[in-house]
């Protein structure tokens, strides 16, 4: 087969590939976007772009490819302001993934889109969908070269627009949340092709385990500037910076006490109208259920589902399992061929047509059900097509509101609001409307882990009948006493979630396995877990210098933060996790300091020492003094 190579000049930047001065940006009408960005990005370094919604991550990494230019200071790659020819030269080589891969998808084929970058860069036609192949079959996307985009799944659309930029050999990858809305499967395609990537990376995200994998620097974000700048171990390692940042998913390391998940106020209410209602019909009831597209592809097979009053239930399913196509049926927005019974009654024409009174849902993309002016308008809305009186609708939207954490939002602008408010919006105007059954398809997709928690925390205590479908096994494992598991159009499995958990089967067959994120997830705690117990020490070095060639010393007093590795146990479950952190305490060091460079027109204590300090002898009260594992017995 062909063999492409880069006929791109290979020219390497001295010192720095990206360098930002001072940047400032500002959308039209709209707040200021970047302020004061500097940033030297290295070539091949592997950066993590992290940051709250809305702190203006997606903006600076399209800048670093000039889809925007900047209104004041200056980007430059490999040494040139990014501008007019050379911006047109340089977009070759730096390729960029966007959030939603139908942004970059345009061709009648998957393989004419992949096609397009290589004949752009002056490829011969036939040249170009060889190296376009070869790129499909690095994706795992050989066997759909020739299919449409938009009958691609939501993960394969991304794989596709990854297999795009891959065909061009780029020099530089921006990405924009890859695995957003991806099944664990087809996450570990993403994260193997990266991995070998040799070129420059710069990837946003708000999954930390999936960066702590992948990259070795983290820039922090906030408020459209640059807050901090971390090797990737220092930032994760720390909770108390991490929380500061509105980043801290540390939450997602813990594991889940089904306790709390099946004993809150909301799950005893939830118990008890299911004991209310075990004689009467499930609310809603599939029985051989079947669905195909007008173009033939079958999408849905003898399905079979029942969803009491009260229940909570997670629909899982590698992308294009059927998943999205069966909430489409269930919605009345799409109609199969089978048995569909709401509340005991088959769901008819007029009574599909009435669904929406019913039933609920939340879009992945929020963006796709907001559309009024104002937060108090938009929540309004579904209430005056239900006739609610003026009275009642103002009573319901506060009620709503502040459900969500969003009292005293009325007037704002739900398109000038962050990505984790627009989705509790989007919910609020779902619970506005009292619905039978409550209707989540990913929640979590694209929140930042500030909002994910929130999220996670009011979830929980909706007294209202869920159905969630998700790739996030923490949000299925917190929210759900049920999990559905679809397969190639059919349901294949449905048992309490606290089973699936354990069925290492089912999670193998369906790429539902996360064994990459047990790993990191396990090296994250140990790092959270030294830091955390790191201890503060406070002692006195003398140091000889000279005066008129008089020899003599001054004793300097310096505080040292150590990590320490300790073997500790616990003799109990029950026993409280107790170190004494963070403590000054003297302590002995072993061998010389040998000689600092001081500068005696420093203020006092203000001296710098060359070299390493020497290894330290500790008594630490309440450990064990050997190396620290961290095992617990």
């Amino acid at each position: 087969m062909h063999q492409w190579e880069s006929h791109l000049p290979s020219q390497e930047p001295k010192g720095h590939l990206f360098r930002l001065t001072n940047l400032q940006f500002r959308y039209a009408d709209g707040p200021q976007a970047l302020s004061g960005i500097d940033l030297e990005i290295a070539a091949d370094d592997r950066i993590a772009l992290v940051g709250q919604n809305g702190s203006g991550k997606t903006t600076l990494i399209k800048q670093l490819c000039g889809l925007l230019l900047p209104d004041a200071g200056n980007v430059s790659f490999k040494g040139q302001d990014l501008r007019n020819g050379h911006l047109e030269r340089s977009r070759l080589e730096i390729g960029i993934l966007f959030q939603d891969p139908d942004d970059q998808l345009f061709g009648h084929t998957v393989i004419d889109d992949v096609a397009f970058g290589p004949s752009n860069q002056g490829l011969a036609s036939e040249d170009a969908r060889q190296v376009a192949q070869q790129a499909l079959q690095r994706v795992h996307l050989a066997d759909k070269a020739y299919q449409a985009p938009h009958r691609l799944s939501f993960g394969q659309k991304k794989r596709a627009a990854l297999a795009g930029l891959l065909a061009t050999n780029p020099a530089v990858l921006l990405l924009d949340e890859p695995t957003t809305n991806i099944d664990p499967r087809q996450e570990q395609v993403f994260l193997d092709l990266l991995a070998a990537f040799k070129g420059t990376l710069v990837c946003v995200s708000h999954d930390l385990l999936f960066l702590y994998e992948l990259c070795r620097r983290a820039v922090v974000m906030e408020n459209g500037s640059i807050a901090h700048d971390y090797a990737m171990n220092d930032l994760v390692a720390q909770r108390s910076e991490l929380r500061s940042h509105g980043l801290d998913f540390s939450f997602r390391l813990m594991p889940i006490d089904n306790g709390e998940k099946n004993g809150g106020p909301a799950e005893t209410r939830l118990a008890e109208a299911q004991r209310e209602s075990a004689s009467a019909p499930p609310m809603l009831e599939l029985r051989g259920y079947h669905f195909r597209y007008p173009d033939g592809t079958r999408a849905l097979t003898g399905i079979d589902l029942s969803v009491p009053v009260g229940e909570r239930i997670a629909m899982v399913g590698e992308n294009g399992a059927g998943k999205t196509t069966l909430l489409a049926c269930l919605l009345g927005l799409l109609e199969g061929n089978g048995t569909y019974l709401f509340e005991g009654r088959p769901v008819t024409r007029r009574i599909r047509r009435d669904l929406w009174r019913n039933i609920g849902m939340v879009f992945q993309d929020s963006a796709d059900q907001l559309f009024c002016p104002s937060v108090g308008e938009e929540v309004s809305f579904g209430l005056k097509q239900l006739g609610v009186s003026k009275n009642e609708i103002r009573e319901r939207t506060q009620e709503a509101l502040s459900l969500v954490h969003l009292k005293g939002f009325e007037q704002r602008v739900p398109l000038h609001m962050s990505g984790g408010e627009r989705k509790r919006l989007a919910l609020a105007c779902v619970l506005a409307m009292s619905p039978r059954l409550l209707i989540l398809d990913e929640p979590s997709a694209g929140l930042d882990p500030q909002g994910e928690e929130q999220l996670l925390s009011i979830l929980g205590e909706l007294d209202v009948t869920l159905l969630m479908v998700s790739h996030d096994m923490f949000f299925v494992d917190a929210l759900t006493r049920r999990t559905v598991v679809m397969h190639r159009g059919s349901i294949i499995q449905d048992l309490p979630t606290d089973a699936f958990f354990k069925d290492s089967r089912l999670s193998n067959l369906n790429g539902l396995a996360y064994s990459f994120r047990q790993r990191c997830g396990k090296a994250i705690r140990e790092l959270q877990h030294q830091h955390e117990h790191s201890h503060h020490h406070r002692h006195l070095h003398a140091h000889p210098h000279e005066h008129d060639d008089v020899v003599h010393d001054h004793l300097h007093k310096h505080d040292h933060a150590h990590r320490h590795r300790f073997l500790h146990s616990h003799p109990g479950e029950e026993q409280e996790h107790r170190h004494a952190s963070r403590q000054y305490h003297d302590h002995p060091h072993a061998g010389e300091h040998g000689v600092h460079d001081h500068n005696h027109n420093a203020p006092k204590g203000d001296h710098k020492h060359s070299g390493e300090h020497g290894p330290h002898d500790h008594d630490h009260t309440g450990h064990d003094k050997t190396p620290h594992d961290r095992s617990h017995k």
